[in-house]
């Protein structure tokens, strides 16, 4: 790549940053959508939502890391545009937690909106600390998220 090239193609840093963003979130959710295609039963659309988003997450992708961590680099309708995709992928996950609340699955008490934000925030955090060949495989940390929604959020 000649020196120039990247300027040439993108303007400033943050047009960078939105690229990669965009490409994460396109990512993500077509592994949300690709994990519960065919899968009718609300509660294994969600376990099988999770565990694809922790494969993403784990899955080495930079693009990841930058949707995850650089935020606060983007300014004005750079940083709208990023919000607006991200809520896309969140409604794919409110759709979910709609079925298990209609399908009266979810315990009363249970703050569907700060479900999906307590849950997403947990399991994008998981970035950060995992290590591969490590103390915790992805599906040990499946399995758990799991446990903790089981006992905690459904109804028993």
């Amino acid at each position: 790549m000649l020196p120039g090239s990247l300027h040439y193609r993108y303007p400033s840093k943050e047009s960078i940053l939105v690229d990669l963003m965009r490409l994460a979130l396109e990512q993500a959710s077509t592994a949300l959508s690709e994990a519960i295609r065919g899968e009718s039963e609300p509660l294994e659309q969600l376990r099988q939502g999770i565990n694809a988003h922790l494969e993403l997450l784990v899955g080495g992708s930079d693009m990841v890391y930058v949707l995850l961590f650089e935020w606060r680099s983007l300014q004005g309708q750079s940083r709208k545009e990023m919000i607006d995709l991200r809520d896309r992928y969140e409604l794919l996950w409110s759709a979910m937690i709609q079925s298990l609340s209609s399908q009266n699955l979810i315990r009363a008490d249970v703050d569907r909106d700060l479900l999906r934000l307590i849950g997403l925030g947990a399991l994008n955090w998981v970035a950060t600390w995992f290590n591969e060949g490590g103390r915790y495989t992805v599906k040990d940390i499946g399995d758990f998220v799991w446990v903790v929604i089981k006992d905690g959020v459904l109804k028993r």
